[in-house]
């Protein structure tokens, strides 16, 4: 198979605020260790929506963002259509991408703490 190669710059509009596209799936090794700290960690079940835009992370789709929103960028896209933290800060962003959960487990968690999500099929749950 023979491999196209070009010294042109790319002709394809860069991703909005980022000049190049930054997906989130993990792989191999990462992927492995992800998942073994998964299961020791507090769980919350995706929604259809959430599902959808783990995918979108996954992909590079909503980039430059490096997860769901924190409170400050929740608000300030709410508020103003615009990001508030770390670099992105002022950036235009219309939507909010956040995670919800049950009252008992938000309660149970502190900023920062980690968890793993699990997405529900038709069949059986997955994580």
């Amino acid at each position: 198979m023979t491999s196209i190669t070009s010294k042109q710059p790319s002709k394809l509009v860069p991703p909005h605020g980022s000049t190049e596209l930054k997906p989130l799936l993990l792989q191999g090794e990462a992927r492995a260790q992800a998942l073994k700290l998964a299961s020791t960690l507090p769980t919350i079940t995706l929604s259809s929506r959430e599902r959808g835009d783990l995918i979108m992370f996954g992909i590079g789709g909503f980039t430059p963002l490096n997860g769901f929103m924190n409170q400050a960028d929740w608000q300030g896209v709410v508020d103003d259509m615009r990001l508030q933290s770390g670099d992105n800060a002022g950036l235009f962003w219309p939507i909010p991408i956040t995670l919800s959960a049950p009252k008992a487990t938000a309660d149970s968690l502190s900023q920062g703490d980690k968890v793993a999500w699990l997405l529900k099929t038709a069949k059986s749950w997955v994580s």
